[in-house]
């Protein structure tokens, strides 16, 4: 009976962009990494402590993000060595907060400011996305730009602005194949009522988002969550 009970999450977990996503195996990869992702990293915290005579007073818990993005790295590239004859992964390379910025490519995030206010016309902006996997710095041929993934945790305050990011990016000349929200700590229907609250008419519908709460994840679109 639990293994049937566990069966039918897995069902109720699945979407049909999943199933026809031409580049499923990737999408199917880092949900099984997050599955892997011991539940204590979900809620790896350091404490801000307020500047008061008794500190010990106002403590305001800071989610890891940066501990959780790594633990997940070390899990997607434990199925990628496991597993070294899957064509998928020949001559690309996993790499996390590599910086992408104008020192190849000196127009690579030029007329993005629409999308993101924080890229400026005619400065270096640099961004360095959580997760790339990509033939190599330099290169923004698209078939060496497979995904750049950005990662947040629930509690942090900040955390749709990386929608934007994405957004932006995805009408860069980076040129990656697609593109990865992945929600750390939050459902889908949780991730659902925090973009109901915001607007939602600029952003990039296709962004694959992952909600991940404590290994059980769910992959849909963007626009699917919006349109549920």
């Amino acid at each position: 009976m639990a293994i049937y009970k566990q069966k039918l999450m897995i069902m109720l977990l699945e979407s049909p962009f999943l199933s026809q996503h031409p580049y499923r195996e990737y999408l199917e990869d880092i949900k099984c990494a997050l599955k892997n992702v011991d539940s204590i990293y979900y809620r790896w915290t350091n404490h801000k402590v307020g500047e008061t005579e008794f500190p010990s007073e106002e403590i305001e818990k800071a989610y890891c993000e940066r501990v959780f993005a790594y633990e997940l790295y070390h899990q997607i590239r434990k199925i990628m060595d496991a597993n070294p004859a899957l064509e998928r992964y020949q001559g690309v390379y996993l790499n996390g907060e590599t910086i992408k910025n104008n020192k190849f490519y000196t127009d690579l995030f030029d007329g993005l400011s629409e999308y993101d206010s924080s890229f400026k016309e005619g400065k270096d902006n640099k961004r360095t996305p959580d997760m790339v996997l990509h033939k190599d710095l330099g290169s923004i041929e698209k078939e060496g730009q497979i995904y750049l993934a950005e990662i947040k945790m629930a509690e942090n305050k900040n955390a749709l602005d990386d929608l934007k990011k994405l957004t932006a990016l995805q009408k860069s000349k980076l040129n990656f194949t697609f593109y990865v929200f992945i929600y750390a700590g939050k459902n889908k229907d949780e991730f659902y009522d925090e973009l109901s609250k915001i607007d939602t008419s600029n952003l990039a519908k296709d962004i694959v988002c992952i909600c991940s709460k404590f290994g059980q994840s769910e992959c849909m679109t963007l626009g699917e969550i919006i349109n549920q």
